[in-house]
């Protein structure tokens, strides 16, 4: 059986994975390098986390930050005078509209901040 210690350093890994293959397809992103910096920052401050103990203002902080500009694409998206469907959302190539990838973009800020708030809470632990 994993040991809880086990466990989180393997969601640690994978989430540092995911963060760092998630930085890396933005490239094709209209707007990639806020989104490259994003990922990668919250990539390094995983990574730092699971080499040792951080102090939980820092994720507390970048998890706020990025909270704050989810805010903003969040206006953005429910502004836009395009029609938001689903199936574009979900379809790994197309970008149909507008509404698609400010969908997507708040999708992954909500990502991001949500595993800020589990580091945070992980660290106070520790």
């Amino acid at each position: 059986m994993l040991t809880k210690s086990i466990l989180w350093k393997v969601v640690t890994i994978l989430m540092t994975g995911l963060l760092l293959l998630s930085a890396l397809v933005q490239w094709n992103d209209p707007d990639p390098f806020r989104w490259i910096v994003c990922y990668s920052v919250t990539a390094i401050i995983t990574l730092c986390s699971l080499i040792r103990p951080l102090p939980p203002s820092i994720p507390l902080i970048w998890g706020l930050l990025v909270l704050l500009s989810s805010l903003f694409v969040g206006i953005d998206f429910l502004m836009s005078e395009e029609q938001f469907e689903w199936d574009s959302f979900w379809n790994v190539m197309a970008m149909k509209n507008e509404a698609v990838e400010l969908g997507r973009e708040l999708g992954g800020l909500l990502l991001v901040t949500g595993w800020m708030s589990v580091l945070t809470w992980k660290m106070k632990k520790v």
